[in-house]
């Protein structure tokens, strides 16, 4: 089984149906719906896209859709060991930093974002969700 964590620039493209970047996120997102694919988010991920979503659509709808996206991944979790290694991280995102570190001690293979820049120098390989796409097709 291919374990991924989803950055939360692919998620909110989903949940927010951000153009040009919902059908190939949404695709990618669906992937966890097979067997073969476990998916994941950040803990912070999470507080992060209600509070973006929260402006947007408002409480409500921002915890409905949160509720369904975490039908079909597992949260990452941030631990007191994932902040300290992120602060250590040569990733100069920190935010990034923590995504990286949080897959790393959860063992999860990669992480799908559109930011693969910033992920350049995470331990967990990053790609984008067409990249993923392209893989979980063979």
């Amino acid at each position: 089984m291919r374990r991924v964590i989803f950055d939360s620039d692919v998620l909110l493209d989903v949940l927010a149906q951000r153009q040009p970047f919902f059908a190939a996120s949404a695709q990618a997102l669906n992937r966890v719906t097979q067997p073969q694919v476990q998916g994941y988010v950040s803990g912070h991920a999470v507080t992060n896209i209600f509070y973006i979503l929260r402006r947007q659509v408002g409480s409500e709808t921002a915890r409905e859709l949160l509720s369904r996206l975490l039908q079909n991944l597992q949260i990452a979790n941030v631990t007191d060991e994932v902040i300290r290694a992120a602060l250590q991280s040569s990733m100069t995102d920190f935010e990034d930093a923590v995504t990286s570190e949080a897959a790393s001690i959860a063992g999860i293979e990669i992480i799908v974002t559109r930011n693969t820049p910033d992920f350049t120098a995470s331990v967990v390989p990053a790609m984008l969700p067409e990249e993923f796409l392209a893989m979980t097709l063979d």
